[in-house]
Protein backbone atom coordinates (compact mmCIF):
# COMPACT_ATOMS: atom_id res chain seq x y z
CA UNK A 1 0.00 0.00 0.00
CA UNK A 2 1.33 3.43 -0.92
CA UNK A 3 2.27 5.74 1.93
CA UNK A 4 -0.09 8.60 2.71
CA UNK A 5 0.83 12.07 1.55
CA UNK A 6 2.40 14.08 4.36
CA UNK A 7 1.85 17.84 4.70
CA UNK A 8 3.47 20.19 7.22
CA UNK A 9 1.32 23.18 8.24
CA UNK A 10 3.01 26.34 9.57
CA UNK A 11 0.68 29.20 10.50
CA UNK A 12 1.58 32.57 12.03
CA UNK A 13 0.94 32.57 15.79
CA UNK A 14 -2.31 34.50 15.80
CA UNK A 15 -5.59 32.67 16.30
CA UNK A 16 -7.08 34.34 13.25
CA UNK A 17 -4.41 32.41 11.34
CA UNK A 18 -4.09 29.23 13.39
CA UNK A 19 -7.80 28.40 13.36
CA UNK A 20 -8.11 28.48 9.53
CA UNK A 21 -4.94 26.37 9.30
CA UNK A 22 -6.42 23.93 11.81
CA UNK A 23 -9.66 23.73 9.81
CA UNK A 24 -7.68 23.10 6.62
CA UNK A 25 -5.71 20.40 8.45
CA UNK A 26 -8.95 18.64 9.37
CA UNK A 27 -10.20 18.80 5.79
CA UNK A 28 -6.91 17.40 4.48
CA UNK A 29 -7.06 14.58 7.02
CA UNK A 30 -10.61 13.75 5.92
CA UNK A 31 -9.12 13.26 2.44
CA UNK A 32 -6.62 10.76 3.87
CA UNK A 33 -3.62 13.12 4.03
CA UNK A 34 -1.28 13.01 7.04
CA UNK A 35 -0.79 16.45 8.60
CA UNK A 36 1.87 17.78 10.96
CA UNK A 37 0.54 21.02 12.47
CA UNK A 38 3.43 23.10 13.85
CA UNK A 39 3.06 25.70 16.58
CA UNK A 40 4.15 26.52 20.12
CA UNK A 41 3.04 24.48 23.16
CA UNK A 42 0.61 27.01 24.67
CA UNK A 43 -1.01 27.73 21.32
CA UNK A 44 -1.53 24.05 20.60
CA UNK A 45 -3.18 23.58 23.99
CA UNK A 46 -5.71 26.29 23.05
CA UNK A 47 -6.67 24.80 19.69
CA UNK A 48 -9.76 22.61 19.27
CA UNK A 49 -9.36 18.90 19.87
CA UNK A 50 -8.67 16.68 16.89
CA UNK A 51 -11.70 14.51 16.10
CA UNK A 52 -11.00 10.96 17.34
CA UNK A 53 -11.59 9.53 13.86
CA UNK A 54 -8.72 11.66 12.52
CA UNK A 55 -6.31 11.34 15.45
CA UNK A 56 -3.98 9.06 13.49
CA UNK A 57 -3.73 11.58 10.64
CA UNK A 58 -3.30 14.95 12.40
CA UNK A 59 -0.30 15.43 14.66
CA UNK A 60 0.43 18.54 16.71
CA UNK A 61 4.16 19.30 16.62
CA UNK A 62 5.33 21.61 19.41
CA UNK A 63 8.32 23.92 19.18
CA UNK A 64 8.95 26.23 22.16
CA UNK A 65 8.90 29.91 21.23
CA UNK A 66 12.50 31.16 21.51
CA UNK A 67 13.04 33.69 24.29
CA UNK A 68 14.32 37.20 23.68
CA UNK A 69 16.63 39.34 25.79
CA UNK A 70 15.34 41.89 28.32
CA UNK A 71 11.98 40.14 28.75
CA UNK A 72 10.41 42.16 25.96
CA UNK A 73 7.62 39.58 25.70
CA UNK A 74 5.36 38.69 28.63
CA UNK A 75 5.63 35.25 30.19
CA UNK A 76 3.52 32.75 28.26
CA UNK A 77 3.05 35.29 25.46
CA UNK A 78 2.93 32.94 22.48
CA UNK A 79 0.21 34.52 20.33
CA UNK A 80 -0.84 38.00 19.32
CA UNK A 81 -3.81 37.78 21.69
CA UNK A 82 -1.39 37.52 24.63
CA UNK A 83 0.54 40.73 24.06
CA UNK A 84 -0.09 44.44 23.43
CA UNK A 85 -0.02 45.66 19.83
CA UNK A 86 3.21 47.59 20.28
CA UNK A 87 5.06 44.36 21.10
CA UNK A 88 3.88 42.28 18.15
CA UNK A 89 7.10 43.07 16.31
CA UNK A 90 9.00 41.27 19.09
CA UNK A 91 6.70 38.29 18.79
CA UNK A 92 7.65 38.12 15.13
CA UNK A 93 11.36 38.30 16.00
CA UNK A 94 10.92 35.33 18.34
CA UNK A 95 8.84 33.48 15.73
CA UNK A 96 11.56 33.96 13.10
CA UNK A 97 14.02 32.20 15.42
CA UNK A 98 12.00 29.03 14.87
CA UNK A 99 13.66 28.87 11.47
CA UNK A 100 16.59 26.86 12.83
CA UNK A 101 14.74 24.00 14.59
CA UNK A 102 12.19 23.88 11.78
CA UNK A 103 14.94 23.58 9.19
CA UNK A 104 16.11 20.40 10.92
CA UNK A 105 12.53 19.15 11.33
CA UNK A 106 11.83 19.51 7.61
CA UNK A 107 15.12 17.82 6.69
CA UNK A 108 14.25 14.89 8.97
CA UNK A 109 10.61 14.54 7.91
CA UNK A 110 10.88 15.38 4.20
CA UNK A 111 7.13 15.94 3.82
CA UNK A 112 5.47 15.87 0.42
CA UNK A 113 4.22 19.46 0.80
CA UNK A 114 4.68 22.42 3.13
CA UNK A 115 1.80 24.87 3.62
CA UNK A 116 2.79 28.19 5.16
CA UNK A 117 1.31 31.50 6.21
CA UNK A 118 2.49 34.82 4.83
CA UNK A 119 4.81 35.50 7.80
CA UNK A 120 7.44 32.67 7.73
CA UNK A 121 9.18 33.85 4.55
CA UNK A 122 12.29 31.90 5.55
CA UNK A 123 10.50 28.61 4.90
CA UNK A 124 10.83 29.35 1.17
CA UNK A 125 14.57 28.69 1.29
CA UNK A 126 14.13 25.62 3.51
CA UNK A 127 11.63 24.12 1.08
CA UNK A 128 13.88 24.91 -1.87
CA UNK A 129 16.91 23.31 -0.20
CA UNK A 130 14.95 20.11 0.38
CA UNK A 131 13.16 20.20 -3.00
CA UNK A 132 9.74 20.21 -1.33
CA UNK A 133 6.77 21.96 -2.98
CA UNK A 134 5.50 24.95 -1.00
CA UNK A 135 1.98 26.39 -0.82
CA UNK A 136 1.07 29.83 0.56
CA UNK A 137 -2.30 29.65 2.29
CA UNK A 138 -3.55 33.19 2.87
CA UNK A 139 -6.15 33.69 5.58
CA UNK A 140 -6.77 37.24 4.34
CA UNK A 141 -9.36 37.99 1.70
CA UNK A 142 -8.57 39.24 -1.79
CA UNK A 143 -10.23 42.53 -0.82
CA UNK A 144 -7.77 42.99 2.05
CA UNK A 145 -4.77 42.40 -0.21
CA UNK A 146 -6.09 44.83 -2.79
CA UNK A 147 -6.48 47.46 -0.07
CA UNK A 148 -2.95 46.91 1.23
CA UNK A 149 -1.51 47.07 -2.27
CA UNK A 150 1.79 45.91 -3.71
CA UNK A 151 4.63 45.53 -1.16
CA UNK A 152 6.38 48.54 -2.70
CA UNK A 153 3.49 50.63 -1.39
CA UNK A 154 4.34 49.66 2.16
CA UNK A 155 8.11 50.06 2.44
CA UNK A 156 10.72 52.74 1.75
CA UNK A 157 9.83 55.65 -0.53
CA UNK A 158 6.62 53.97 -1.61
CA UNK A 159 5.43 53.85 1.97
CA UNK A 160 6.27 57.51 2.59
CA UNK A 161 4.48 58.55 -0.57
CA UNK A 162 1.40 56.33 -0.44
CA UNK A 163 1.02 55.59 3.27
CA UNK A 164 2.33 58.79 4.91
CA UNK A 165 0.06 58.62 7.96
CA UNK A 166 -2.65 56.55 9.59
CA UNK A 167 -5.32 58.63 7.85
CA UNK A 168 -4.19 57.16 4.51
CA UNK A 169 -5.58 53.83 5.71
CA UNK A 170 -9.09 55.12 6.41
CA UNK A 171 -10.23 55.54 2.81
CA UNK A 172 -10.08 53.73 -0.51
CA UNK A 173 -6.51 53.81 -1.92
CA UNK A 174 -5.82 55.43 -5.28
CA UNK A 175 -5.04 52.17 -7.08
CA UNK A 176 -8.56 50.87 -6.45
CA UNK A 177 -10.50 52.11 -9.48
CA UNK A 178 -13.89 50.66 -8.55
CA UNK A 179 -16.39 51.35 -5.74
CA UNK A 180 -15.19 49.93 -2.44
CA UNK A 181 -15.87 50.52 1.24
CA UNK A 182 -12.88 48.45 2.42
CA UNK A 183 -10.80 50.59 4.80
CA UNK A 184 -9.78 50.81 8.43
CA UNK A 185 -11.80 52.72 11.00
CA UNK A 186 -9.87 55.54 12.69
CA UNK A 187 -9.12 53.61 15.88
CA UNK A 188 -8.03 50.55 13.87
CA UNK A 189 -5.79 52.58 11.55
CA UNK A 190 -4.02 54.28 14.46
CA UNK A 191 -3.31 50.94 16.14
CA UNK A 192 -2.12 49.24 12.97
CA UNK A 193 0.03 52.12 11.78
CA UNK A 194 1.60 52.86 15.16
CA UNK A 195 5.30 52.10 15.19
CA UNK A 196 5.20 50.61 11.67
CA UNK A 197 3.92 47.36 13.19
CA UNK A 198 1.93 46.60 10.07
CA UNK A 199 5.06 46.88 7.90
CA UNK A 200 7.50 45.12 10.23
CA UNK A 201 5.21 42.19 10.88
CA UNK A 202 3.70 41.68 7.46
CA UNK A 203 5.55 43.02 4.44
CA UNK A 204 9.16 43.72 5.37
CA UNK A 205 10.50 40.41 4.02
CA UNK A 206 12.60 39.39 1.07
CA UNK A 207 10.83 36.46 -0.62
Amino acid sequence: MAEKLHVVMLPWIAFGHMIPFFQLSIDLAKAGIKVSFVSTPRNIKRLPEIPPSLADLVEFVEFPLPSLDNDVLPEDGEATVDIPAEKIEYLKIAYDLLKHPLKQFIADQLPDWIIIDVIPYWMVDIARENKIPLILFSVSSAAAFVFLGHPRCLVGDGQKRLRPSWTSMTSKPGWVDFPSSVAYRNDEAIGVFEGDIWRKCFWDHRW
